[in-house]
């Protein structure tokens, strides 16, 4: 998988029309044998001290990619998209406290109880973020337990964060198939708890930019304000995906994500 995602951000660098890719992708691949023994015999100990449990071969190879970062955007249609990711350390990830630039956007929102502020500040710390600014706020994370190991992955999205069934292996295929486009989770998530937490909560920035300022007008018929619902925000920028990747990357197979689009609009309509 380590090598799916670096050949996943060359292939991005590679492709013609994008007026804007950003990556480190070259330092990833001269990432040495003796840096990664030496990140990985350290991991091991703070791991073991902090969980009381060692760490997997398994966790230890996303050393390779920790603080790799890929950012694209383009216009096509008059629409405006934008994708990528922002690997944290995986050794912070996994043993570090939350990070501060974690806190200050996840934690201490408006909308969180303080059981909910609690649990993200004590119990879990990023492994990816959104690319691309826009993305502030919505990240991958571990939910840290010494009760359960490999940890529990959650997203994070503005004040909401959910349940999801990945593993590493499976978050990063899911990001690489559906080319790391911003708010891809959505997704892979489960359609009532998307119902019942975005419904009456406001749309997320990142939902919202570039529809308002005036810079282009909402695609598909659809006006997304302030006002707007995270939930008919989150339709919206499923279907935008749903008719642009294929035309973005017409080789690639976006057929689950039209269904996923089909079966939510059908649960939501029920």
């Amino acid at each position: 998988m380590i090598k799916k995602v670096l050949d996943f951000v060359a292939d991005i660098k590679s492709r013609s029309g994008f007026y804007s890719v950003e990556d480190n992708l070259e330092e990833k691949l001269n990432y040495t044998e003796r840096q990664f023994s030496f990140s990985a015999e350290e991991t091991k100990e703070d791991f073991l001290y902090k969980w009381g449990r060692e760490i997997t071969d398994e966790d230890l190879k996303w050393l390779r990619i920790s603080n790799l970062e890929l950012d694209w955007e383009l216009t096509l249609d008059n629409i405006y998209l934008y994708g990528g990711f922002d690997n944290w350390g995986f050794s912070d990830s996994l043993v570090s406290p939350a990070q501060p630039d974690y806190k200050s956007i996840a934690c201490q929102h408006k909308y969180f109880s303080e059981e909910e502020e609690r649990f993200l500040k004590e119990e879990t710390n990023l492994f990816c973020k959104s690319a691309h600014g826009m993305g502030d706020g919505t990240y991958g994370i571990f939910h840290r337990t010494k009760d359960k190991y490999p940890f529990d992955i959650l997203y994070l999205d503005n004040g909401r964060f959910f349940k999801t069934d990945f593993s590493l292996e499976s978050y990063y295929q899911a990001m690489i198939d559906s080319m790391a486009v911003c708010g891809w989770q959505y997704f892979y998530l489960d359609f009532e708890e998307i119902k019942s937490k975005c419904a009456d909560f406001k749309v997320g920035y990142w939902l919202l930019y570039p529809y308002s300022e005036g810079l282009i007008e909402s695609p598909l018929g659809r006006d997304v304000t302030h006002d707007t619902s995270r939930l008919d925000a989150v339709v919206h920028h499923m279907e935008v995906c749903v008719y642009l990747l294929p035309k973005i990357f017409p080789n690639k197979d976006f057929s689950y994500h039209k269904q996923r689009l089909e079966d939510f609009k059908m649960f939501l309509s029920q």
